[in-house]
């Protein structure tokens, strides 16, 4: 990791950041507030960068480069597109970090502190939380909406292969096979049980937090 700008000298940049859509809604001065706490931060291929399981109180812009996101170790996704954002539940307040995020690649990130708003006065404070739980609502929603889809499809592949085993126990004639196929059957039917209710709490729209 290596810090390339912080505080005022990153803050210098105002202009540059407003092009990237997470940053837009700020006005120069909010925006400058919030870089005045943050840092343009550099990482090497394999680096971590947010380690799953502690508390954290930053989220990350993508600059360049590319990260991949694992959980218990499972990959998760991977995020290569510049402006997208990660660890946006810590805006939220001190927040255990669900997931890992690593580099791939050489990797420019903006490390932001929300925390940096409570030092604007409070009509200006409440704007810049309403913006930014508004921002965090739509890329939650986004990617529950590919997590349903995905969810989908994967039920739909399961239901093919229950067909199939269920035709392949009708033809097989042997007790033994008919035994193993049925406990095969059975777990496919649990697993897209779990898959379905998943789908319906994906489906369930993101609570936006009220700003206080």
């Amino acid at each position: 990791m290596h810090i390339y700008k912080s505080g005022s000298a990153l803050s210098e940049l105002t202009d540059r950041f407003r092009q990237i859509p997470f940053l837009k809604g700020f006005t120069a001065h909010q925006l400058k507030e919030i870089l005045n706490a943050s840092r343009m931060i550099t990482y090497e291929a394999d680096e971590l960068i947010i380690p799953e399981g502690v508390f954290g109180d930053r989220l990350y812009v993508l600059l360049s480069g590319k990260v991949r996101v694992t959980k218990n170790r499972m990959p998760v996704a991977v995020l290569d597109q510049s402006g997208e954002v990660f660890g946006e539940l810590s805006a939220l307040g001190d927040e255990t970090r669900t997931a890992s995020v690593f580099a791939t690649e050489t990797t420019w990130c903006l490390e932001l502190n929300p925390g940096a708003l409570q030092n604007l006065p409070p009509a200006e404070r409440d704007a810049c939380y309403a913006l930014l739980y508004r921002f965090i609502a739509q890329v939650i929603a986004e990617r529950l909406r590919k997590t349903t889809d995905e969810l989908a499809m994967a039920a739909r592949e399961l239901e093919t292969t229950r067909r199939k085993l269920a035709e392949l126990r009708r033809n097989a004639g042997q007790e033994s096979f008919d035994e193993a196929l049925d406990l095969a059957i059975d777990q496919l039917r649990r697993t897209k049980e779990k898959l379905t209710q998943l789908g319906r709490e994906a489906e369930a729209p993101a609570p936006v937090p009220a700003v206080e």
